[in-house]
C-alpha cells in the first residue's frame, strides 16, 4: 500500500507528457467543490483534461484538508480511473488570513502553505496557486508588501524543496506584484498566476498587460468570464487574448474558474464555459488536441 501514491503519481504524470500543449481545465469550485474527490469525475463529465484542487481549511487537528494520506489517496486513484490530470492546487484559505504581521493568523498561513507544497508533490502537481484576495492584499500598502514579502520568503525554500512553483493571483495589478518579485530577488519558482477576470474588474488592460509580463512570467492561467457567467460572452476580446498569449507563447494550461451561477455538484456551468474556451484555442497559432 505504501507504493501506491508514488506509482499513480508516475503513470499520471507520464500520461500528461504525451499530451499536446494548451490544454483546458477546471477549477473544482466551478462545481461548488472544494477539496472533494467528487471533483475528477465532475471533471471528465464536464469534458475537461484536468483539474485544480482546492487544498481544503484547516481541521479541528491542525492539519490541513488535503494532508489527509487517505484523501490524497483517494485523489490519484479516481483521477487514475477518469483519466484526469491534478494539474495544480489552490491555496484558497490563504484568502482569510492576515500574513503580513505576527499572530495566530501568520502561523495557520505558514501551516496552510506547508502543507499545501507537500500535497502538491503527493498529488504529482508542481503549481501552487497563492491568493491575495482578503486583508493581506498589498495593492495600496508598503507595510502589508513588506510583511507579505517576508512570508513569502519563509515559504519559497519549502517550495523549492518540493518543487513547486508559487503563483500569485490577486486583484493587484502587475507592477505591483513585480515589486514583491523584485524584493525576493525574482527567485524563478515565483510567478503571476494570471486571472483574466479578475485583472478586467481590477480595471487592468489584461492583453496589454499578458504581453508585458512577457514570455515564462505566467505560470499558469484561469480564464474567468467578465461581464457575462460565460466565459467570451461578456468583456473577453477572444482575437486579442489569443493574440496575446501567442505573442508570449504560453502553452501551459487554461483553467475555468466559475464567476457565479455555481450549482453544487453540477457540471453544466463548466461544459457551458468550455464552448469559449474552445473558441480561444481556435485562435490560438499554437492548437490543442
Amino acid at each position: 500500500m505504501k507504493l501506491l501514491i508514488p506509482s499513480l503519481v508516475a503513470l499520471l504524470s507520464l500520461s500528461s507528457l504525451a499530451a499536446e500543449p494548451i490544454r483546458l481545465g477546471v477549477m473544482e469550485t466551478a462545481f461548488g467543490q472544494r477539496c472533494m474527490v467528487e471533483s475528477i469525475a465532475l471533471t471528465k463529465e464536464a469534458g475537461f483534461a484536468g483539474v485544480q484542487l482546492h487544498t481544503g481549511k484547516l481541521e479541528k487537528d491542525g492539519t490541513l484538508t488535503i494532508s489527509n494520506k487517505d484523501l490524497q489517496k483517494q485523489f490519484l486513484s479516481a483521477a487514475q480511473e477518469h483519466e484526469v490530470e491534478i494539474i495544480s492546487l489552490c491555496a484558497g484559505s490563504m484568502n482569510r488570513l492576515v500574513i503580513w504581521k505576527e499572530g495566530k493568523d501568520r502561523e495557520n498561513g505558514l501551516t496552510i502553505m506547508k502543507e499545501s507544497i507537500e500535497a502538491c508533490e503527493a498529488l504529482g502537481c508542481k503549481i501552487l496557486l497563492y491568493p491575495f484576495f482578503g486583508p493581506s492584499n498589498f495593492q495600496d500598502d508598503d507595510a502589508k508588501l513588506a510583511g507579505v514579502a517576508e512570508f513569502t520568503k519563509e515559504i519559497l525554500p519549502i517550495a523549492e524543496k518540493h518543487g513547486v512553483t508559487l503563483g500569485i493571483e490577486s486583484p493587484i495589478t502587475y507592477q505591483r506584484v513585480n515589486e514583491l518579485f523584485a524584493r525576493l530577488g525574482n527567485p524563478p519558482n515565483l510567478k503571476m498566476y494570471y486571472d483574466t477576470g479578475n485583472m478586467m474588474r481590477a480595471g487592468e488592460d489584461v492583453y496589454a498587460t499578458i504581453k508585458a509580463l512577457g514570455e515564462g512570467a505566467i505560470c499558469e492561467l484561469h480564464l474567468k468570464p467578465e461581464g457575462n457567467i460565460h466565459f467570451g460572452k461578456g468583456k473577453t476580446d477572444l482575437p486579442k487574448l489569443a493574440q496575446a498569449l501567442d505573442t508570449v507563447g504560453y502553452d501551459q494550461w487554461m483553467l475555468f474558474e466559475a464567476r457565479g451561477g455555481v450549482v453544487n455538484g453540477d457540471p453544466a456551468l463548466a461544459i457551458a464555459n468550455r464552448e469559449g474556451m474552445e473558441r480561444l484555442v481556435k485562435l490560438r497559432k499554437q492548437k490543442a488536441d
